[in-house]
């Protein structure tokens, strides 16, 4: 019997894979343990996503972003911006988690281990797995 490939719960999004890549990015090359890196990507993928951080001063949020950019880690600055908690919330949850851990996680995973950047891969792995989304639930509500 094949074993269905199983769809994201959700749309994946340009930041899930960005939240992602800098767990890998924190685990890899950082050697940090898997609760920081996974605190670490959540808190990159939302400095350089936002637009504004409310209830943050201006020059806190400079400050981030510019360790973001240099991948500084001279101290744990994503720790006021994400834990693993949280990305297991709004990045695994959010997706499924059958979905993160058999399909998301070792996509990337290879892409990561392949030596591919990350615009190589941020839209064409979402492309697939969106469509993929978009078929199951048109099957689900159809049948």
């Amino acid at each position: 019997m094949a074993q269905t490939i199983p769809a994201p719960r959700t749309e994946i999004r340009r930041f899930d894979i960005f939240a992602e890549w800098n767990r890998l990015k924190a685990r890899h090359h950082h050697h940090l343990p898997e609760a920081q890196a996974q605190a670490y990507g959540l808190a990159v993928a939302k400095v350089v996503a936002a637009r504004k951080f409310s209830g943050y001063h201006p020059t806190q949020v400079s400050d981030w972003k510019r360790r973001a950019r240099r991948e500084d880690l001279s101290e744990a600055w994503w720790e006021h911006l994400g834990s693993a908690g949280e990305f297991a919330d709004k990045i695994v949850e959010r997706m499924g988690k059958t979905f993160y851990q058999r399909v998301f996680q070792p996509a990337l995973r290879r892409a990561w281990q392949e030596g591919k950047k990350y615009e190589q891969i941020r839209d064409s792995l979402r492309a697939e797995w969106n469509a993929r989304r978009t078929t199951a639930t048109t099957k689900s509500k159809a049948g």
